[in-house]
């Protein structure tokens, strides 16, 4: 998979796309939310300091590739693996 960084505006469509969003709780575990392109759940965006939102998402981005995640036993990193 190819990293491509652009803006929202810059992208020409994400209906062909799924969104992957992180979140981090206030007890440090990790979730994963997932919102494929057929779901009817709205992708509700952090806004700049989305950093500093304790509820909202720590990194997100849209995918036309299928992922999933999964936790490396040696290092102990959350690894992305593209299907």
């Amino acid at each position: 998979m190819k990293a491509i960084y652009k803006t929202i505006d810059e992208m020409d469509t994400l209906h062909d796309k799924a969104f992957y969003g992180l979140k981090v709780d206030s007890t440090s575990n990790c979730s994963i939310e997932i919102i494929r392109t057929n779901d009817s759940d709205p992708v509700v965006l952090p806004e700049a300091s989305f950093a500093k939102d304790p509820d909202g998402y720590k990194q997100y981005f849209w995918s036309a590739d299928a992922i999933t995640f999964r936790m490396n036993k040696n290092t102990g990193h959350l690894e992305m693996v593209i299907l």
